[in-house]
């Protein structure tokens, strides 16, 4: 009877291994590998799975229930290097002596981490799979780059900021860590090193673009007043051309008064009192 018993508790305690080892998730987590659950039931699970800390699911227990997706995450160190023109600085320039240039050359050092708690978030609204991750951190990357060249463009055309703002590194990369914070709230930025960050004068650069648009306002005006005054041109001569067509429809119908206006010497502005033309010669036999 005792060993019935031992057999049971025996063949009790391999089930319950098996049960344990096929619930056991981290233990297929090699290390900066992360583990997103997926079950057909639930789709997506809000929780993910990190190497190294322990976590058991039932719902893996399941055969064919539960889909362990494996991503890896790795800190990201970026180096950028990006130079270009201010917006319409070249043809800014050109209305200013000598041509300015306002050309601009950043170079930064950039950290960061994707936050853990929001990567669930992230492959559900996604459906993001490990083999996009690739993409993912190209895209992720060219996203924060555009938001850091968009702020210090703004900040170099910008006539109240000092050129001394972009050679403190501390304020400038205190300020751009706080902004990136804000705008990816995913995202843990860890280091912002400006190298090289050079911005023209913002004031001139100002300065240009007003007598650029002022020039820009002068030539639509005069060419408005050139379109008014080629419309009216254009009312008279059609009212002259449609005055001169009844005339000669009324000469076609009564050629003598043509005999009489040569007898009479009658001036054509007499005659014609509607039109804008110059007196014609006299008509003679």
């Amino acid at each position: 009877m005792k060993l019935k018993q031992i057999f049971i508790l025996i063949i009790l305690i391999l089930f319950s291994g098996i049960i344990f080892y096929l619930g056991w998730i981290q233990i297929k987590l090699p290390e900066n590998t992360y583990g997103i659950g997926f079950t057909k039931s639930n789709g997506y699970l809000n929780k993910i799975y990190e190497p190294g800390k322990f976590s058991w699911d039932i719902r893996k227990v399941i055969p064919g229930n539960f889909t362990l997706l494996k991503f890896n995450l790795y800190s990201q160190h970026l180096e950028i290097d990006e130079q270009g023109n201010l917006p319409s600085g070249n043809i800014y320039s050109d209305y200013l002596p000598g041509a300015p240039d306002f050309s601009y050359h950043f170079n930064y050092f950039l950290s960061y981490n994707n936050d853990l708690s929001f990567f669930p978030e992230i492959v559900s609204e996604l459906k993001l799979s490990p083999d996009q991750m690739k993409n993912f951190y190209i895209e992720q990357n060219a996203n924060i780059q555009l938001y850091i060249s968009d702020f210090l463009i703004n900040k170099a055309t910008n006539s109240n900021y000092s050129v001394d703002f972009f050679y403190n590194s501390s304020d400038l990369s205190k300020e751009i860590l706080t902004l990136l914070s804000n705008q990816f709230p995913f995202i843990l930025f860890t280091e912002f090193i400006p190298s090289k960050i050079v911005v023209p004068d913002a004031v001139l650069y100002n300065k240009a673009k007003e007598i650029y648009l002022a020039s820009i306002n002068l030539q639509d005006k005069v060419i408005s007043e050139t379109k008014i005054k080629v419309a009216e041109q254009e009312i008279i001569d059609n009212a002259n051309f449609e005055t001169l067509k009844k005339y000669g429809e009324l000469l076609k119908l009564y050629p003598s008064l043509i005999d009489l206006f040569a007898v009479i010497d009658i001036n054509s502005d007499t005659i014609f009192p509607q039109l804008n033309i110059e007196s014609p010669d006299v008509i003679s036999e």
